[in-house]
């Protein structure tokens, strides 16, 4: 007790019951009298694995300061030009490499990022430097020397180059347009881990080339010199990825013989560092090196690589923490009884309501419906039908007190008609301002929002405009701060969020967040991925989700599904079917997305259901044992 006590700076206490577990008792020992045990809370450390990447092979590099669900990878395999971006649970294409490459290395974010070096077939080592903006490269300062296979960190305007091939011990720096000399590295190698900002930079493991093996020396970097600390890396992992910071990173994978690559075999350990030291961590699924890598000492991401032999698309997650999460998921439900898309729903998963839409005519042009179905959370059922048949409508309340206003009714005008459903049938009320297809829609019967949307589809009408339903009468609200349209929904009439949609003009999709407090509209963080007419809901401004539709840079029909928690957006699982202008309703915990179309267009409509289990975190004591 006293050695605990000396080292912990408290005794191990005596309860009858468990202390609240969160950040501030992890580490602490506690006897528990009722069930007899000494128990502790711990991180829980592992690795899991996520969605794999469009194409196998290694080389990449990676935007490094870019976290677990914002990762971008650049440049695989022999000279490609591929560029890929993560979303936390899948990747989308984005913008192409001017000059393709591969064991370049990269820095920076997902929407503001650098890659620089490599190797081009044929040509050799390259000095091109590329600024990324989240959906194309352009030209920035070259590097003095081509090089590949170097160490890199940093940021887009304040980036690092480590070491590389051939033979270097260099240190370059980048300020955004060119590239300066810093302080040598303490040995000359290549494929140093680096983590860490260019002032305070790691430098770990590395490789002088076959067969020499891999290096143990650990260094820090103070932006002007590197100074070798007392720590080594365990049997000197070298082209391993790497993430976090000086204080605490994460090196996993690589390869850890003497003989070194490509003779060597490829490793699944992984250490983490706290400052001072390395300490055995998880174990990777897949052994691997050379390859990319994102975000911080507890929560990472690693994917490609050389497997030796062979090349992998893997993509896994390293997790440091006190919580045990279970992933969010999506699960089959009850068809409902008419394919449809571009309808508009409101309600709960086990409450729900769908109602108008376009489904396929007999003419192959398709028909506007009025059809009404209602969920109970396994089967659909019919209600009663709209008044007037339309699509690309807006649509928001619970299953027995809904609201349908605007959109496009037969034979293709755009219509300002409103509608009140009492749970068994509907009733013409007062129109609303806003003759609008694709607008957007949160709250309830007597508290409703309409806002966004576009007359045309042409570049001059899309809407800036709000407009508030006290379940008699509309009046305006504030303006959005960018037209758009066909964007998602979450919340209440005084507490809102829009999210992505769509810009004409050459805008295209948007990742594009605004949050309204009942009078006006402000930023609010972004989608990690750029989404449009898919399924959304959520109770608040700080509880969103956002499922399908046409997804990233070089749009796609996507069953990508993000998050909201009130202070950023992330991917979690997403929906079986890859589909758009699906209709949904419900909150981040349970919600339900039903209908739309698949990659072949309005012709290959839906009528499955898929229901939506949100992502919990909960934290449990370890019992220790005393064998």
């Amino acid at each position: 007790m006293s050695e605990y006590e000396s080292i912990h700076g408290t005794r191990v206490k005596y309860l009858t019951s468990d202390p609240t577990l969160d950040s501030t008792t992890e580490g602490q020992v506690w006897y528990n009298s009722t069930s007899g045990t000494n128990k502790t809370l711990v991180h829980i450390k592992a690795f899991s694995s996520s969605a794999n990447t469009p194409t196998a092979g290694s080389g990449n590099a990676s935007a490094v300061q870019a976290t677990q669900a914002t990762a971008l990878s650049f440049g695989l395999g022999t000279s490609q030009p591929q560029t890929i971006e993560y979303s936390g649970y899948a990747w989308t294409d984005g913008g192409s490499l001017n000059t393709g490459r591969f064991v370049l290395k990269g820095a920076g974010t997902q929407t503001a990022a650098l890659g620089f070096g490599g190797y081009v077939d044929p040509g050799g080592p390259t000095t091109a430097t590329e600024e990324y903006d989240g959906s194309s490269w352009t030209a920035g300062g070259a590097l003095p020397s081509g090089r590949s296979n170097m160490g890199g960190g940093g940021t887009q305007t304040a980036a690092l180059s480590v070491g590389g091939a051939p033979s270097l011990s260099s240190t370059e720096e980048y300020n955004g347009s060119s590239w300066t000399a810093g302080g040598a590295y303490p040995a000359t190698l290549q494929d140093i881990g680096i983590a860490g900002p260019q002032t305070a930079s790691l430098g770990a493991g590395g490789i002088s080339g076959p067969p020499t093996g891999g290096s143990t020396i650990v260094a820090n970097y103070d932006g002007s010199s590197w100074t070798v600390v007392s720590g080594t890396i365990p049997n000197g992992q070298n082209r391993a990825a790497t993430a976090g910071t000086q204080t605490h990173a994460v090196v996993f994978g690589g390869n850890t013989t003497a003989s070194g690559p490509p003779n060597g075999v490829v490793t699944t350990a992984s250490n983490e560092w706290d400052g001072s030291a390395f300490s055995i961590t998880a174990n990777m699924t897949t052994a691997r090196q050379t390859y990319g890598a994102a975000g911080t000492g507890t929560s990472a991401v690693g994917f490609n690589g050389d497997k030796n032999p062979g090349n992998s698309n893997d993509t896994e997650e390293y997790s440091s923490s006190i919580n045990s999460i279970t992933q969010a998921s999506w699960a089959s439900g009850g068809n409902m009884g008419d394919k449809r898309s571009f309808a508009a729903g409101a309600g709960t998963q086990t409450a729900g309501i769908v109602f108008g839409g376009l489904w396929p005519s007999p003419a192959g042009g398709g028909g506007r419906i009025a059809d009404t179905e209602e969920y109970d959370g396994s089967s659909w059922s019919e209600g009663g039908a709209l008044n007037t048949g339309r699509t690309q409508t807006g649509g928001f309340g619970i299953q027995t007190a809904a609201v349908i206003t605007s959109g496009v009714s037969p034979p293709g005008s755009l219509t300002n008609i409103t509608e009140e459903y009492n749970g068994s049938s509907w009733t013409t009320v007062n129109t609303n301002p806003l003759s609008l297809r694709d607008g957007s829609c949160s709250g309830t019967l007597t508290a409703g929002l309409f806002f966004a949307g576009t007359a045309s589809g042409s570049a001059p009408d899309m809407s800036v405009s709000t407009v508030e339903y006290d379940g008699t009468n509309w009046t305006s609200g504030g303006n959005l701060g960018t037209a758009r349209y066909g964007m998602g929904s979450a919340g209440t009439q005084s507490d809102t969020l829009g999210f992505g949609g769509y810009v004409n003009g050459g805008g295209g999709l948007q990742s594009i967040v605004e949050a309204y407090n009942g009078t006006a509209w402000t930023s609010s963080p972004a989608l990690a991925i750029s989404q449009f007419n898919g399924a959304s809901g959520g109770t608040s401004s700080s509880q969103a989700w956002f499922a399908g539709g046409l997804v990233g840079s070089t749009p796609n029909i996507s069953g990508i599904t993000q998050q909201y928690d009130g202070t950023g957006w992330s991917g979690v699982t997403p929906l079986s079917t890859a589909r758009r202008a699906l209709v949904g309703g419900g909150t981040s915990p349970a919600a339900f997305g039903a209908g739309g179309y698949g990659p072949g267009g309005v012709n290959t409509l839906v009528n499955s259901t898929e229901e939506f289990t949100g992502e919990t975190k909960t934290i449990t004591a370890s019992t220790l044992t005393t064998s």
